[in-house]
């Protein structure tokens, strides 16, 4: 198996940013695929403002969490793509993922909650991590020591 052609290094960067919004459009279509899950299949009958609630804590737990888990899924998906600066590329990543998470919240929402900085933390810390485990990988596979 080949790997993929190394894109050139300001194209690293755009493809990083590329994989970061697609990591919160994965996590925005999680959020929408549940919700008309529990809308269709699970809770009939169910009052709008009963629907809401239930929307707000099903969207706020998979955002924060689903957010990060998507960052870091990206962002591996990315690494066999690049070269150097692995933590630095996840890290892009998640930035983009968080920009666009914000503006939608701006634009949908007035404002940003308090859970969006916890999300954001997380998701800093999946693409870091991403980059990380992409490290130690090469550094196993190439007989460089790991380190602990």
């Amino acid at each position: 198996m080949t790997s993929p052609a190394i894109p050139a290094k300001r194209d690293r960067w755009v493809l990083a940013i590329g994989y970061g919004l697609l990591a919160e459009i994965a996590t925005i279509a999680t959020i929408v695929a549940v919700m008309m899950l529990i809308k269709y299949a699970s809770f009939q009958g169910m009052s709008d403002a009963e629907y809401a609630a239930i929307g707000t804590d099903v969207g706020g737990y998979i955002g924060v969490f689903g957010g990060a888990i998507y960052t870091y899924v990206f962002a591996r998906r990315l690494m066999p793509r690049i070269s150097a600066h692995f933590s630095e590329h996840g890290i892009v990543v998640a930035l983009a993922a968080m920009t666009l998470s914000i503006v939608g919240s701006i634009v949908g929402h007035q404002g940003v909650p308090a859970a969006y900085i916890f999300a954001s933390i997380l998701k800093i810390v999946a693409g870091a991590r991403a980059g990380f485990v992409e490290l130690r990988s090469r550094r196993v596979h190439s007989g460089g020591v790991a380190g602990p």
